[in-house]
């Protein structure tokens, strides 16, 4: 086959060693016609037709057997042809023809998908010898097809190519099959029709604000849509275009401006059928229906995008009184309207105030509500806020310590308080007394 290396085998019966000897290998019609001349154990370099030089060799070691052959590295169409072996002191001369050939696998596309038919081209370049091209049915039986049409290029390889068009049928493979019978060479590509196409969609996709999202979209029948009409929009934007990707480019100047750079398609799977589209960096703003149109095959798809925002909450101790503590927890940046609940150490609800909620200018929620919890020990509490529709959940814990704690520390914080004032004036009135001393003393020596 064209770029693999291949090897000429002669052979003497006679294992004569012939590696001082003239083995001389020629392609008639070749000018020079010498592929290989070895003569006096090495290879004469300056008899050799440019085309092979330094893409030939014998097997030297093997020569002292009788062995002659000649290994061609990396052929080429143009090494096809008869070769001659001769071998001049003992008169001994054999032909050997060489065909070279060249494959490669088809491709199948739907061309058309219309009522109950479909048209499928199969198409496979790089061929030589000329191959056949051949549709069959899923129980190997050849099918009437159009003529095959053959281009032949420059590099004197062939393109086949043909039509077919086949009923939509349970289970229907189609197989695509080209062969070359000279070089033994045949390879084929299969396609599944099924009953009529149709575009498969979830009906629902989730996606938190700021991350990126895929809306997911599939033809059942692997429709090569790149060069044709996709079409995602958005019922009651204006213009309601949010990608449109036309002739295997997006057509940008369409597009509504709040999508500009933030959508793709997944240009090397449309071959496969699949039109998902992708949303950049997801704004409350994009929430909303979706629909897919693919306007040539009459398909199309709607999905609702539900856009989420969260974070986790906050508790904070309001006051601690007596055998009670009062907790508030809040959380703020959600979206849709989420729900506040609080826990006890069991996972139980506990009986709160009611929560107060408030929409700010970027349409995200912020949630807070108050708790009065007994101190008991191990008192674990916890705040959970959830949003069902996105299926989001953020919570806080804190501890609330038993009473024995909290009411031992309070005598503690008051005896060192009432010590430090005792100290206070103890100095105050020490300082006081000497004060006076001083000025006794004084008083004395200016009488004196």
């Amino acid at each position: 086959m064209m770029g693999d290396d291949v090897v000429l085998p002669c052979q003497l019966k006679l294992a004569v060693d012939t590696n001082a000897e003239t083995v001389n290998w020629t392609k008639p019609g070749l000018d020079p016609n010498v592929v290989h001349l070895h003569f006096d154990g090495r290879l004469v370099f300056e008899k050799q037709n440019p085309s092979y030089h330094f893409r030939t060799r014998v097997f030297e070691d093997e020569l002292i057997k009788g062995n002659v052959s000649l290994k061609i590295f990396k052929v080429k169409l143009s090494d096809e042809g008869t070769y001659r072996c001769s071998i001049p002191w003992i008169r001994e001369e054999a032909s050997i023809v060489l065909t070279v050939g060249s494959a490669s696998t088809p491709v199948i596309k739907v061309m058309s998908n219309v009522s109950s038919r479909v048209v499928l081209q199969c198409e496979s370049a790089g061929w030589y010898p000329e191959p056949e091209l051949l549709w069959l049915d899923g129980e190997g039986n050849l099918l009437s097809a159009g003529p095959t049409e053959t281009l032949r290029g420059p590099d004197d390889l062939y393109t086949v190519s043909s039509r077919v068009t086949v009923e939509k049928r349970h289970s229907n493979n189609i197989t695509c099959r080209v062969q070359q019978r000279n070089t033994n060479q045949s390879r084929e590509t299969h396609i599944h029709v099924p009953g009529k196409s149709h575009l498969v969609c979830p009906s629902q996709v989730v996606a938190m604000m700021g991350d990126d999202v895929v809306l997911p979209c599939q033809l059942k029948l692997a429709v090569d849509t790149n060069s044709e009409t996709v079409n995602w929009i958005k019922p009651g934007l204006d213009p309601n275009v949010v990608h449109l990707h036309f002739d295997g480019q997006l057509v940008f100047e369409n597009q509504h401006p709040s999508y500009h750079f933030r959508t793709r398609v997944f240009e090397d799977e449309l071959i496969k059928g699949n039109v998902s589209l992708k949303i950049f960096k997801v704004k409350l703003s994009d929430e909303g229906t979706y629909r897919c149109s693919i306007p040539w095959i009459r398909e199309e798809a709607s999905i609702v995008l539900t856009v989420g925002s969260a974070s986790t909450p906050v508790i904070k101790v309001m006051s601690v009184v007596s055998s009670r503590v009062v907790l508030q927890c809040e959380s703020a940046g959600w979206y849709p309207e989420p729900e506040l609940l609080w826990l006890d150490g069991e996972g139980n609800l506990l009986s709160a105030g009611p929560t107060e909620t408030l929409r700010g200018p970027d349409d995200l929620y912020t949630v807070s509500s108050r708790v009065t919890v007994e101190k008991r020990h191990s008192n674990n509490i916890t705040c959970r806020v959830q949003q069902r529709n996105t299926n989001q959940s953020r919570e806080t814990h804190i501890h609330v310590p038993g009473e024995d704690i909290s009411d031992s520390t309070l005598p503690i914080c008051v005896n060192v308080q009432a010590a430090f004032l005792v100290c206070i004036i103890v100095m105050l009135i020490t300082w006081k007394l000497k004060q006076k001393q001083s000025d006794h003393r004084t008083d004395r020596q200016k009488k004196i």
